[in-house]
């Protein structure tokens, strides 16, 4: 099935419903309305458009949470670093992606 988008916590707004700040949901549902449906761990959560930022593509790089601590695009862990490497290795998922400091959460 191919990607309609993805979607993150907008600040804290939409972490009430289930999202974690950082992590991208991907987009299972958009109608032309004012909420998107996301695929939340296996289930589907409906959240308001104006709670979430959206992407067309799935993200490729870490994304920071309050600086040092950063969240894998692959599997939606945590990992605390020291500096400001380029590129990670996740430990939960074995990948290892590029951090791109300017995406902060």
């Amino acid at each position: 099935m191919p990607d309609i988008g993805w979607a993150r916590s907008r600040d804290d707004r939409a972490e009430k419903q289930g999202l974690r700040r950082g992590a991208w949901y991907r987009i299972v549902e958009a109608p032309d309305q004012q909420w998107v449906v996301l695929d939340v761990h296996q289930v589907e959560i409906r959240v308001s458009k104006d709670t979430v930022e959206v992407r067309k593509d799935r993200p490729k790089s870490w994304s920071v949470v309050h600086e040092p601590h950063l969240v894998c695009p692959g599997c939606h862990k945590r990992r605390h670093v020291s500096g400001q490497p380029k590129e990670v290795r996740c430990y939960e998922c074995g990948n290892t992606f590029a951090v791109d400091w300017q995406d902060r959460a």
